[in-house]
């Protein structure tokens, strides 16, 4: 006997819904960018400008700071402190200045909330703040971490009989400048001096790192790279003649130093350049 198909074996399948990729920022085509772009002010479109390559290229090939910025001039004509900032000036140049102006009006008019308290009883020699905590040091004695949140002390950590000269720190240490050493303090209570015979050197001034290397100016106008787990001297790089006084490090691997004469260099902490050197007579009359 030959059995018949039920009628529920002839209907076809439900289609599965097809999930739409959710719509992104980058599927907006240009005029409709333009357009929000346009509702976010002239410091808005400044700031729109630095967050990618094609948000940048689109606000470049408008003409949306150049409307804003001509709509400003027009506000500002009663305003005797603005108007230097426009007269023969790139648009570039007139939108630092006015930049520069709105910040300081921010800390001149705007309301400040101030908290204090005692946090050594002698001279604070060096602070250091980041991640909502704050470090502080007194000369040779401590270091104290401190939160932000309630104002009370973390961790603190003792000093060898040296002076404290330089400091930062991490999630997991303090890397300090003592005297002509280095120190690692591990938040875990562990401390590391670097051996003598390693990391004396002529007198440093400051110091920076960059996991895992450290950088100390020195008197001598060089600046001396240490890898902090080895503890040895990598190189050793000519920054200036005169002493340095400053350092800062960026992620590109440059080194950025002041010097006593007031000059910056600019070198580069992989390939033992210098990159640039700028002084004060470079801006002379500017």
């Amino acid at each position: 006997m030959e059995l018949e198909p039920t009628p529920s074996g002839n209907r076809s399948l439900p289609k599965r819904n097809r999930r739409r990729a959710p719509t992104t920022i980058q599927s907006l085509d240009n005029d409709i960018l333009c357009f929000i772009f346009s509702l976010v002010g002239l410091f808005g479109i400044v700031r729109c400008r630095v967050v990618c390559k094609s948000w940048h290229e689109i606000i470049a090939g408008s003409k949306l700071l150049e409307e804003l910025c001509s709509k400003r001039r027009k506000d500002d004509k009663g305003t005797p402190k603005r108007r230097s900032v426009w007269p023969g000036r790139s648009l570039n140049n007139c939108l630092e200045r006015l930049a520069m102006e709105e910040h300081g009006s921010a800390l001149a008019e705007g309301s400040v909330e101030i908290h204090q308290w005692r946090i050594h009883a002698n001279r604070v020699a060096q602070c250091r703040m980041k991640m909502g905590l704050l470090l502080t040091g007194v000369g040779d004695r401590v270091m104290r971490l401190w939160s932000l949140k309630d104002y009370k002390c973390v961790r603190e950590y003792s000093l060898p009989a040296l002076p404290l000269l330089d400091f930062d720190f991490d999630e997991s240490k303090i890397v300090g400048l003592v005297g002509s050493h280095l120190c690692i303090w591990r938040h875990s209570g562990q401390r590391t001096i670097f051996p003598s015979h390693q990391s004396a050197f002529v007198m440093g001034s400051c110091m920076r790192y960059f996991d895992p290397e450290a950088v100390v100016g020195c008197e001598d106008g060089t600046a001396r790279v240490y890898d902090m787990y080895s503890r040895k001297c990598s190189r050793i790089i000519r920054m200036h003649p005169e002493a340095v006084t400053c350092l800062s490090l960026d992620d590109d691997k440059l080194i950025f130093s002041g010097s006593t004469l007031g000059r910056i260099t600019v070198s580069g902490l992989s390939f033992d350049e210098r990159v640039v050197t700028l002084k004060d007579s470079d801006y002379a009359g500017q």
